[in-house]
């Protein structure tokens, strides 16, 4: 494995030297060796226990389990007092779970401060569930070829807390790691490879964090220097739960095998069953060459700072969207999303960079640039989108600042049916439309089905190749803004029997080179572009 900030692969725990490698151990240290054949067990290093479970019945509390090599098939509880299972390495001991058991390793009730460190664990189910106990430590584990979940922490049975670190989980069924109304951390560890459920060919996520069905905990888990690479459906699933994800890489998320929908990097939702937003805090990450969606965002949170966005591919079922960053509002109830977005890059998409819908958001400092057209008809590649939600017709808003959108495709910046604020912000060299050669502008506000407004101030509009500025039956205000050598600097058109309307605040031009000219609204019978399709 390596994780972010590492130049090669390694092992996830070195072996060290002896039978017990470099396992801490003290006197009350329980040992382990299913080679041993000399009878006599009693736990010393001299004659240790041959199975796990006779040195985990016989521990004191708090004490070490030093594990030796071997391939162990037990089922493993742990409950009633901590210990610490330590094995010599994750290459030379594994823990093998049978199908009759809940988990290869349960840790229950009253075994808060228990760890797990240094082995392998893999089997006929789960790898691990923790639900009961807090303080749980799973360290330099190797989790893998699992025909369950790698990783179950939930709370039925009590609160429960964790870590994981330097931990690797591959192909394991359903889910990577899921914590339901849980709190922990996840930190210098790989996710991948997972591996849809055998009955149905559904899901193959990395991780998933929720509110727990029973007790309606929400989940709060913070993450940081991991890497989730080619698993299925969602890299990372939050839903009506608190999420922080910091200096991580989330990329070729692949679809569904059942019916190849989704492969988005994160998905952060609002819980229907228990009106919970989520809560998505994402900082000075990379998420690249996913499908469907790189960062989807409905009815919910997120914050999403110093990260990079690019190469989403489209959607393998039907070769739509491949958006960048996508955020609506919840299905059937009016719980608009929120998205701040700070210091990003959004690149090298599919249909949009950014799609904002019956939402709300604020982009700053941030690069939309390069999007592309959907591969099926060579449509879209717009640089922003913010529209009004067909369903139940919520406006979305938008302030645009101190940002550089260019060479996207038929629209930098599209306003349909809602408000946006454009500050101190580029938007350049928008290319044509691939599939016809149509559109290629910069700015457009478009009425369409309800009233929609622009305020553009101290921004410039320039090298759009066919209108800098294109209003729509809308309002538009400019103050302090520069068109320029754009093939029509400022055009303005009727929509649906409604008539553009334009305010003037000063302090404008417009024109190509040395002669700045007064900027001048001009109909030239231009059609408008469409909204886009809604998302899922």
């Amino acid at each position: 494995m390596a994780v972010p900030g590492e130049a090669a692969c390694r092992e996830v725990a070195p072996c060290g030297q002896g039978p017990w490698g470099d396992i801490p151990v003290g006197g009350d240290t329980q040992f382990v060796d299913g080679a041993y054949a000399g009878g006599d067990s009693d736990g010393t290093a001299e004659r240790p226990w041959t199975t796990v479970g006779e040195a985990i019945a016989t521990a004191a509390p708090a004490a070490v389990v030093a594990i030796a090599a071997g391939s162990y098939a037990e089922d493993i509880i742990i409950a009633g007092k901590a210990v610490t299972l330590w094995g010599v390495c994750p290459t030379a001991v594994e823990l093998v779970g049978s199908a009759t058991a809940q988990a290869t390793v349960f840790i229950r009730t009253g075994a808060d401060g228990t760890a797990v460190r240094d082995l392998a664990i893999r089997g006929e189910t789960t790898g691990l569930t923790l639900s009961g106990s807090e303080n749980v430590v799973l360290d330099r584990l190797w989790v893998h070829d699992t025909a369950g979940r790698g990783i179950n922490v939930e709370q039925t049975l009590g609160p429960a807390t964790f870590t994981v670190a330097g931990t690797l989980l591959e192909h394991n069924q359903e889910l990577g790691l899921y914590a339901a109304g849980s709190a922990g951390t996840i930190e210098s560890s790989v996710l991948r490879h997972g591996q849809p459920m055998a009955a149905n060919q559904t899901g193959g996520r990395a991780i998933s964090v929720e509110v727990h069905p029973h007790t309606l905990e929400r989940g709060n888990v913070a993450i940081r220097a991991i890497l989730l690479e080619d698993n299925r459906d969602v890299g990372l699933y939050v839903s009506g739960s608190d999420v922080t994800l910091d200096s991580s890489v989330l990329r070729r998320t692949l679809p569904q095998v059942a019916d190849q929908t989704n492969g988005r990097a994160i998905s952060a939702q609002y819980a229907a069953d228990t009106s919970e937003r989520a809560n998505l805090r994402l900082h000075a990450s990379l998420i690249e060459q996913n499908h469907e969606t790189g960062v989807f965002l409905q009815g919910s949170d997120a914050v999403i700072e110093g990260t990079v966005v690019r190469g989403t591919q489209s959607q393998v079922s039907d070769q739509t969207s491949g958006r960048g960053i996508g955020i609506q509002r919840a299905p059937d109830v009016v719980e608009r999303a929120s998205l701040t977005l700070l210091g990003a890059v959004v690149e090298e998409n599919h249909d949009l960079g950014v799609y904002v819908s019956g939402s709300d958001a604020l982009i700053e400092g941030t690069i939309v640039r390069n999007n592309l057209p959907r591969p099926t008809d060579q449509a879209f590649g717009r640089g922003i989108g913010v529209q009004r939600s067909m369903s139940l017709g919520e406006r979305a808003t938008a302030t645009i600042r101190a940002s550089l959108i260019e060479q996207n495709h038929e629209n930098g910046v599209f306003v349909s049916g809602s408000d946006a604020a454009i500050e101190s912000t580029v938007v350049q060299d928008t290319a044509a439309r691939a599939m016809d050669g149509l559109f290629g502008d910069g700015v457009v506000v478009m009425g369409f089905m309800s009233p929609a407004s622009c305020l553009l101030s101290s921004s410039r509009v320039s090298s759009n190749v066919r209108v800098g500025v294109a209003v729509f039956g809308a309002h538009l205000g400019v103050a302090a803004s520069a068109l320029e050598c754009n093939l029509i600097d400022l055009n303005t058109e009727s929509l649906e029997g409604v008539a553009p309307t334009l305010d003037d605040q000063g302090q404008n031009h417009c024109g190509c080179g040395s002669e700045p000219t007064e900027c001048k609204a001009a109909s030239q019978g231009l059609e408008p572009p469409v909204p886009v399709p809604a998302g899922p």
